[in-house]
């Protein structure tokens, strides 16, 4: 259960809420902390500020906060919008999980929270003179706070939901879903022996996609049951109710303390499907071609996805910490066929888009580290050279395409 709450903190809808109700717990916290001076300070040690000067900036800070807070969550609800119809439904997430917005949302929202507070225990008299010159200097470094974020905030409004923003956003989560993926392919795993026959197989209950997969419980319940568990799915497959999540020797073991351990969701998740980004990508090059015919984006993703695939930094493996576990390999060199195919589909008829997709296989086939990828990549290559060929109209261009894709792989 504390897996799964630390999950759904982590979600991107609920990191929103979540970092503005802690800015707003310390705001709250810094309108009372004023009224602490005397334990530090002898009575009216501080020097005296007039009230009508505390109000003044306590009213500007109330009365522009709630207004920018509402404009800010407007324009973001704006960005999500263009991202589902510029980019893909898929990618909105990235955009909420945006540390600058909420940052800046939270900031606002907890500045008016403790310009209202400050100002009513102001007029209650809940100060004394110490305090009012506590409160006043407290008010003048969330002024100048606030300052800084609304600067700060022009600038992340300038890029915010833009397609090239959204293409970052989805390269930095698929490449380190990749990394993780290159150091740790069994995702920790390290049992190599077999099950025994007749070995007892755990199937799930709901239909959804398997996000994650809390190994360090499945590892207890093995060591406390003194038993072995082999696992039969990858975080990113679709389930159904008779598909087979995992076999174990024990018989003794609850089999819904063994699902708890496998998260199952609407959607897919990036952190632990290395896969999920390329389609994610691969669907953005599908709208650029299809909706406006803008094989620019398309091409900019397949370089994108090219140079995920590549890796010169050659990643070491890191040892399984569990060894009493198993997991079936992932079927890494289907990251071809998912991101490639559907852009062959939609862009064959689009010389450009077909040049620059076998000279991005080709550089993915000679240096990729993945001996499978590279396989595929150039499998898959020559297929989308015969689907070009057929819907291209001009027989100098698919002699040129032919003559290139020769080239590329001598």
């Amino acid at each position: 259960m504390l897996y799964r709450w630390l999950l759904q903190l982590k979600q991107p809808n609920n990191r929103l809420w979540i970092s503005t109700i802690l800015s707003a717990v310390f705001a709250i916290f810094l309108a009372f902390l004023a009224k602490l001076s005397n334990l530090f300070f002898p009575p009216e040690f501080l020097p005296k500020i007039a009230l009508d000067t505390l109000e003044s900036l306590l009213n500007v800070i109330a009365s522009t906060m709630f207004a920018v807070s509402t404009f800010s969550l407007s324009i973001m609800v704006a960005a999500f919008s263009s991202v589902a119809n510029n980019a893909t439904p898929r990618a909105t997430s990235l955009v909420v999980d945006d540390r600058a917005s909420r940052q800046t949302v939270a900031s606002f929202i907890s500045a008016f929270i403790y310009a209202i507070i400050a100002k009513t225990a102001l007029g209650l008299g809940f100060y004394s003179q110490n305090g009012q010159f506590i409160l006043f200097i407290s008010t003048i470094l969330v002024l100048a706070y606030v300052i800084f974020t609304l600067i700060r905030w022009i600038y992340v409004l300038s890029h915010l939901g833009r397609l090239g923003n959204t293409l970052d956003k989805i390269y930095a989560s698929t490449e380190k879903a990749m990394q993780y993926h290159r150091t740790n392919p069994m995702l920790g795993a390290s049992w190599t022996g077999q099950l025994r026959e007749g070995a007892v197989s755990i199937y799930a209950e709901n239909m959804g996609y398997l996000t994650h997969i809390d190994l360090t419980g499945l590892q207890k319940l093995a060591e406390e049951y003194d038993t072995y568990l082999h696992i039969m799915v990858r975080p990113g497959e679709l389930l159904m109710p008779d598909t087979c999540l995992a076999k174990i020797d024990q018989t003794e073991v609850e089999e819904s303390l063994i699902r708890q351990c496998f998260i199952i969701n609407k959607d897919r998740d990036f952190e632990q499907d290395p896969l999920w980004g390329f389609i994610v990508f691969s669907e953005v090059a599908q709208r650029a071609l299809s909706d406006v015919s803008d094989p620019g984006t398309a091409i900019k993703v397949m370089v994108n996805m090219g140079r995920l695939l590549v890796d010169k930094e050659k990643s070491a493996k890191q040892a399984g910490d569990f060894n009493r576990l198993s997991i079936i390999p992932l079927a890494i060199e289907d990251v071809i066929y998912q991101a490639f195919a559907p852009i062959a589909r939609e862009g064959g008829h689009i010389m450009e888009v077909n040049i620059i997709q076998q000279k991005v296989l080709a550089n993915i086939w000679r240096n990729t580290p993945e001996q499978a990828i590279a396989e595929q990549a150039k499998s898959q290559a020559e297929v989308y050279l015969q689907r070009a060929i057929e819907v291209l109209q001009f027989e100098q261009d698919r002699q040129y395409l032919a003559q290139k894709h020769q080239e590329l792989f001598p």
